[in-house]
């Protein structure tokens, strides 16, 4: 299929235009210094505060109920693909997704709370169908939080089950357009469980017990269990850095737990890793920053095992304006790999049904604040090589993909 990338120009022609036009940038969210992200002095009447403050409905210093406000996300973003395998896009993606062009590809309402003097937090959202012929899609999160000190929260319900370095970091906040290939593949889903997490001194710890199947609500007890556990410790004192930690990862999964459950349409997909692993760190010094990831995961048969690298750099080059660097690297076993169902894979002529062994990808973008993380501007370009083994599925391929995003 042949298209042309109007909507995807329409986008990067609106963040040109705003990069050189706009006065009213502000990167409250962003932690970059003053001179070159945040203006001086922040405008109290600026419109976007009276946009998004407008959210919060009740707030008080003290009490059991502090703070109630509304949240929500709204992420649209359009691509064009060119491989050798055939061209592709957002409009090859389902009707059902997308607003004309551009797909939907994040879309959430609901609500949080600050509660007991601002130590516990209730809150929840729902992701919403695009196009809203059945307006609920699913219980993305609904939990409760209870902070005993820094060094002990603890917390239930329903939320993302958190694993590597770019799953751990909201996709609110993340620099690509997209999350890695191998980053993707050991990511299982939301689930209801229990939690904790907290810093002692310089030592960071978290730990999750789920239940293991992947529901539109609430477990039903019918797909094993997840352990997840995380060591961390934090070098900025040491380093001289505005933030720098080192963690370490880990996760386990029964061979009953699925990513995509029973009150899913079609029978239920059962997780394909036995247990996985993550090295990762953040570093970031003024206007640069830099993550990186050593990835693991131990397939379970016929899945083989995994293993890759993730190496993602950025800067601040302007206010509001920064640019983003990503390579990644992945081997799989057995063909234990599989291109990314958004974009690669819409490639009208891949064969072995995208699965391949070695993987190379080659991220440049740039994203423009307008409101910090609540309000922005994305764009970038990927080079993607991967080997398909001894089953065909070679494939060389580029994607351009722009988006909105926010969440307020």
């Amino acid at each position: 299929m042949k298209s042309t990338p109007s909507a995807l120009l329409s986008v990067a022609g609106l963040a040109l235009s705003l990069l050189f036009t706009s006065g009213a940038v502000k990167a409250d969210d962003v932690n970059r210094p003053a001179e070159v992200v945040e203006p001086s002095v922040t405008d109290p009447t600026s419109v976007y505060d009276k946009i998004w403050d407008s959210a919060v409905l009740y707030k008080a210093d003290s009490g059991f109920l502090t703070e109630l406000a509304l949240q929500g996300r709204l992420h649209l973003q359009d691509a064009q693909g060119w491989s050798d395998q055939g061209d592709f896009g957002t409009r090859d993606r389902p009707q059902s997704v997308r607003w004309g062009d551009f797909e939907v590809r994040r879309f959430r309402v609901g609500f949080k709370s600050k509660l007991m003097d601002g130590n516990g937090k209730l809150e929840g959202q729902i992701d919403i169908n695009a196009n809203f012929n059945e307006f609920y899609g699913r219980i993305y999160d609904l939990l409760f939080e209870y902070s005993f000190s820094p060094a002990l929260n603890v917390g239930f319900g329903k939320r993302k089950a958190f694993f590597s370095l770019e799953h751990s970091t909201s996709s609110k906040e993340i620099l690509t357009i997209e999350r890695a290939l191998l980053t993707n593949a050991l990511f299982t889903s939301q689930y209801t469980g229990v939690w904790g997490y907290g810093k002692a001194g310089n030592w960071l710890w978290e730990t999750a017990l789920f239940a293991g199947d992947d529901e539109r609500e609430f477990t039903t007890f019918n797909g094993g269990a997840i352990i997840q556990a995380g060591i961390g410790y934090d070098l900025a004192d040491a380093t001289g850095f505005d933030r720098a930690n080192i963690s370490l990862d880990y996760q386990k999964a029964t061979e009953d737990t699925t990513v995509n459950g029973s009150s899913f349409a079609g029978a239920p997909a059962l997780y394909a890793f036995e247990s996985a692993w993550s090295l990762n760190s953040t570093w970031e010094k003024g206007r640069w920053a830099l993550g990186t990831d050593i990835l693991h995961g131990h397939g379970r048969a016929p899945q083989g095992d995994v293993f890759g690298v993730v190496i993602l750099p950025s800067v601040f080059v302007a206010k509001g304006l920064q640019l983003v660097g990503r390579y990644q690297y992945a081997n799989g076993q057995n063909d234990g790999l599989r291109l990314a169902s958004r974009y690669d894979r819409l490639a009208p002529f891949t064969t072995n049904g995208g699965r391949g062994e070695v993987y190379h990808g080659f991220y440049f973008g740039a994203n423009y604040y307008l409101y910090g993380n609540k309000l922005k501007l994305m764009t970038g370009i990927e080079y993607v090589d991967m080997n398909g083994g001894g089953n065909g599925g070679d494939y060389k391929g580029w994607t351009w993909s722009s988006g909105l995003r926010m969440f307020f």
